[in-house]
């Protein structure tokens, strides 16, 4: 399905606030880190420059797959933001093994100006709040996969940023300031679970997984309740960016016309794309000489 002039427009928009703001981000963690010498605020700072690079690599996943189908990809390239979600993940992953090396490089360093590390620390904690939100409501919105992908970066950051500024304050009230790496780790922790979760993710669609069970019951209920039809099988249905794309085989009576036949298919499309939100359907007719149940599942 071709992706309408505002849709992109909004995507690629809510792109480039994640690339500004964590470009923001990781300049104040890093100036942070160099200031206080906190093992746990420069491991935010290396988050926040993974998720940079995210940011920046969903901001061109988004503008190639919005792009139309060509020759060369006749199906369109909207599967490019799930290749991006995994390549973020898989970035996530290495960020939190890079914090647990340089948390244990930096154990039980001494912490200074405290204040200043948790101040910018919950300032971006706040900053990422307002543009999660932001990116996760357009990828929901346009079922982006890329944007939904950095929107879940920057939850992680809100909740790791904290976590950081905890840290510090631990550190100024009890004196022990191999706390401030044990939280690092904890921070790592977090952010590699992020990680996996985008890249199984993204993977499932890349390896044509059904659609979720809740979008299958939709096309049972449309195609049991079509009008001049014996039935149907032979159903399959995947999912790349926003379009679901589905197939099967529609049983009618022998001497149906071409035209009577047509006009149901048109009609099961037209409800299927109103229903999905975007559906690209694919209808093969079958005299009904003989009647196969329905699929029990997508084959």
């Amino acid at each position: 399905m071709a992706v309408t002039l505002e849709t992109a427009r909004r995507k690629r928009a809510a792109a480039w606030l994640s690339v500004a703001s964590n470009s923001g981000a990781f300049v104040l963690k890093l100036a942070a880190a160099v200031l206080t010498g906190s093992s746990a605020v420069l491991s935010e700072a290396a988050h926040s420059l993974s998720d940079l690079t995210a940011s920046v690599i969903a901001l061109f996943s988004v503008r190639a797959a919005d792009r139309p189908a060509d020759q060369s990809h006749p199906f369109g390239h909207q599967k490019i933001e799930h290749v991006s979600g995994v390549i973020e993940g898989a970035l996530i992953l290495a960020a939190a093994v890079g914090v647990i090396v340089l948390a244990l490089a930096n154990f039980g360093n001494p912490i200074d100006h405290s204040g200043w590390g948790v101040a910018v620390m919950l300032g971006t904690a706040a900053m990422n709040i307002v543009v999660a939100r932001r990116v996760r409501r357009v990828g929901r919105e346009t079922q982006s996969a890329a944007l939904e992908a950095d929107a879940a970066h920057l939850s992680a950051d809100i909740f790791t940023s904290v976590g950081a500024a905890a840290a510090l304050v631990l550190v100024r009230v009890t004196g022990i300031a191999a706390l401030d790496a044990i939280v690092a780790c904890c921070i790592a922790v977090l952010v590699a679970r992020t990680g996996l979760q985008l890249v199984v993710a993204g993977t499932r669609v890349l390896v044509d997984e059904a659609i979720p069970e809740r979008e299958v019951a939709i096309l049972h209920e449309v195609l049991d309740h079509t009008e001049g039809i014996h039935g149907w099988h032979r159903l399959r249905a995947r999912r790349a960016g926003a379009t679901r794309y589905i197939d099967l085989h529609l049983l009618v009576d022998p001497g149906m016309s071409v035209a009577r036949a047509h006009a149901i298919t048109d009609l099961i499309e037209d409800e299927l794309e109103a229903r999905l939100g975007g559906a690209d359907v694919v209808i093969h007719i079958e005299p009904a000489t003989h009647v196969p149940a329905p699929d029990e599942a997508l084959l």
